[in-house]
């Protein structure tokens, strides 16, 4: 055996190459990180409008309340079917480990889950069946506090899917450690945006004025954690990607100074066309993240 290779100073063959084995991650995993972040931070957005100022968010949210479980059950469908087997995703509910994110963050997306679920019943179902006035006080107070669970159980799944990539020890995410911090910051503003568009579909020009600050905001946040982000992965990224150039322009210029100058000048149809874009970013961003898996 040649112990060389183990003196101070010299590289042992394990710090030679990737020893993990590559995924394959493809369009699957990208697009359930996406949908995933678009559900979770969507709801956290709901809650905190509709908590705050009910009076302007209050038409928009029994009907928020069933988007964000429209995109929450694609993102089970997209979960389950990159697991390959669906017994996978219960069987990892038979026992909860707090130490372990992957089980934490199965435990909270299925607490997200149902909790969304009970919020649109105890919110709809008033309207549907003409319940007496008392009644519909309490069902009132049960649909805020199972929209308020919902949303805190949707802000640990985001914490959750950044933690998962960076513990999988796949290399240009195994040590992004600002991967979390970005992916917070990213999914309240996309969340945010399809908010923002939510509301010009329905009509309601004065929720969106009241966005239109946390959406600015957000964007900010998003510039700085998807830089911290970038010194994490930089060597990584400038071997596996031919340019970086075009996920910086998507960020910085087409997903940040572009859509925040259409959200403040161009109306209604400005506010969908950032929206859009911010979505279509926060696509890129991830097709750009799992690209860095790649073998080399």
């Amino acid at each position: 055996m040649n112990n060389m290779t183990w003196i101070k100073g010299r590289p042992s063959p394990y710090e030679l190459h990737d020893l993990t084995h590559f995924p394959d991650w493809r369009n699957l995993i990208v697009w359930d990180a996406f949908i995933n972040n678009l559900a979770s931070g969507l709801m956290v957005i709901i809650a905190l409008t509709g908590l705050a100022t009910a009076r302007v968010f209050g038409v928009l949210l029994p009907y928020a309340l069933i988007l964000a479980f429209i995109i929450l059950a694609t993102d089970l469908f997209l979960l389950i079917a990159d697991l390959g087997d669906p017994w996978r995703f219960l069987h990892s509910l038979r026992v909860f480990r707090p130490t372990s994110p992957l089980s934490v963050g199965v435990w909270a997306l299925t607490g997200y889950a149902v909790c969304l679920f009970l919020a649109i019943l105890t919110t709809w179902l008033p309207a549907i069946l003409g319940v007496p006035h008392a009644v519909g006080l309490h069902m009132a107070m049960a649909s805020r506090m199972f929209t308020t669970l919902a949303a805190l159980c949707a802000a640990v799944v985001i914490c959750y899917k950044g933690v998962v990539f960076s513990c999988t020890s796949q290399p240009g995410v195994k040590d992004a450690r600002w991967l979390t911090a970005f992916m917070v910051s990213d999914s309240l503003l996309m969340g945010c945006g399809l908010y923002m568009c939510f509301a010009v579909c329905l009509g309601a020009a004065m929720a969106n004025a009241w966005l239109m600050v946390p959406f600015h905001i957000l964007l900010l946040f998003r510039f700085g954690a998807f830089w911290l982000l970038w010194l994490d992965v930089a060597p990584r990224a400038r071997r596996v990607h031919r340019s970086n150039a075009f996920i910086f322009v998507m960020v910085y210029i087409v997903g940040g100074i572009i859509a925040a100058a259409l959200a403040c000048k161009g109306g209604q149809p400005g506010i969908l066309a950032a929206g859009a874009l911010v979505l279509l970013t926060g696509l890129c961003e991830r097709y750009w993240i799992i690209g860095l898996t790649r073998p080399l």
